[in-house]
Parts: structure tokens; sequence; C-alpha cells
């Protein structure tokens, strides 16, 4: 079976991302510092995007197979790395590429009122080297519009967390409460570097072939 040079880029830009937040927005995305708490190496807040009080969505784009994942929020306009509120607690999420999350809400215990800044932060562990952190920059509004695309990819289911409490830390966090301290394990950034290298030699290999 043949495949275009398109469709093996394609393939290898998917099995090289990790995974994307797509919306709300980023701040902003680096393959090799995704492993970087709080904010895959973007710590500093950037736009801001509309996003609901209650019933908000987070779109994602997968890059490993499984991954457990969890969502948290820090109120203010630059919250450093205080993500201590769990608005969507350890899940597993199985298969590559679109992943929708809707129906979002905040603790009761979070009294936030339109025009209030936060920072969403998404956590996954489905790298082997360690965990993965992508942030976003909301504001909360009544008007906020919906996502414009936000579906599941053919495949992807959700599950039952294979961990206890957040992706990358020791301890059980519930939706509300403060969350545990996150890790990374040394030298991950090199392995996401000789996995990429790999990867670029094998799908050069197969344009060569298709050529």
């Amino acid at each position: 079976m043949k495949y275009t040079i398109s469709s093996l880029l394609a393939i290898a830009s998917l099995t090289s991302a990790h995974f994307n937040l797509e919306f709300p927005p980023a701040r902003d995305f680096n393959e090799r510092t995704l492993d970087q708490f709080p904010c895959g190496g973007f710590n500093t807040p950037s736009t801001r995007t509309p996003w609901p009080i209650s019933g908000g969505q987070i779109a994602l784009k997968m890059g490993h197979t499984q991954s457990n994942v969890e969502v948290l929020i820090a109120v203010g306009n630059n919250p450093g790395s205080a993500f201590n509120t769990v608005i969507r607690p350890t899940f597993l999420q199985t298969g590559l590429g679109a992943f929708c999350m809707t129906g979002l809400t905040l603790p009761s215990s979070i009294n936030v009122t339109e025009g209030i800044n936060a920072t969403i932060q998404v956590i996954t562990n489905g790298d082997p080297d360690g965990g993965l952190y992508n942030c976003a920059d909301i504001t909360f509004s009544s008007t906020a519009a919906a996502a414009g695309s936000c579906t599941n990819a053919t495949g992807v289911t959700v599950g039952t967390a294979t961990i206890s409490g957040n992706p990358n830390g020791t301890t059980t966090s519930e939706a509300g409460s403060s969350s545990t301290t996150s890790s990374t394990k040394p030298g991950s950034a090199s392995g996401l570097k000789a996995g990429m290298g790999g990867l670029a030699v094998a799908v050069m290999a197969a344009v060569a072939i298709v050529l």
C-alpha cells in the first residue's frame, strides 16, 4: 500500500505532537518544552479567550493512543503555578486525534463573575518520559461563543483513570480541592528529542520509497 507525501507528513505531525490544546487556544506550543510544569514552558499569560461560567468546552488533539487527563483552573490575572481547583477529575482517554470535553462547570466553592480572568491547565501522562502540560488564558463571559469545532475523532473514548488523582502527582485530588504537586521525569526533553529525530528519519525513508 502506497502513501502520498502529504499523508505521511500528516501522520508524522499527529505522532510527534503529544497533545494540543486547541480550544480555548493554548498560550503557545513547543513540543520540546511540553513536559515543563506548569504550562509547557509558557508561564506568562497571553491572549485571553472568552469562556462561559458554566457549560464550557475544551478541544484537544491527542497524539498518544492512551492518556490519563486532568483539567484544572486558577483564577486571577497571573496565577503562576497555583492551579488548585479541579474542573475535570482525572480520567482515561483512548484514541488519536480530536477529543472534545463539554459541559465543564466550576465547583461551588469558586465564585467567579463576568469579566474575571483565569487560566485553564490541562495535564496528560501519555508520554512515557513524564507528564505534559498546556495552558489557556480565559476571561469569563456570558456571551462567550462555543468552540468552532469540538468533536471526537473515530475511536476516541473515555473511561476510568488508571491512576488516582493528578496524572503527574503522588496523592489523590478531588474536584474543588487542592491538587497534588506535579513533577516531571529528568531527561524527558532529551528523550523527546531523540524520539522526534527517529520519527523524522522514518518518515523521510518512507517518502524516499514513495518517490
